[in-house]
């Protein structure tokens, strides 16, 4: 690519970037505060042991 198109992209870019970038902020914000992604980053339950009430082939 030529230096002064690779130039004109990255100004293209920022400049998109500065006029929608309230947008995208609020979006990603109603996507972050969503119940389901609040239900996928919480951390899991703490998982308690089974235990056995009998245990064979131990003592016998």
């Amino acid at each position: 690519m030529e230096p002064i198109t690779l130039c004109g992209a990255i100004i293209l870019a920022v400049g998109l970037w500065e006029e929608f970038e309230p947008i995208m902020m609020k979006i990603a914000r109603a996507i972050s505060n969503s119940t389901i992604m609040t239900a996928i980053a919480a951390p899991p339950t703490e998982q308690k042991p089974l235990y056995v009430k009998y245990m064979t082939g131990i003592g016998s």
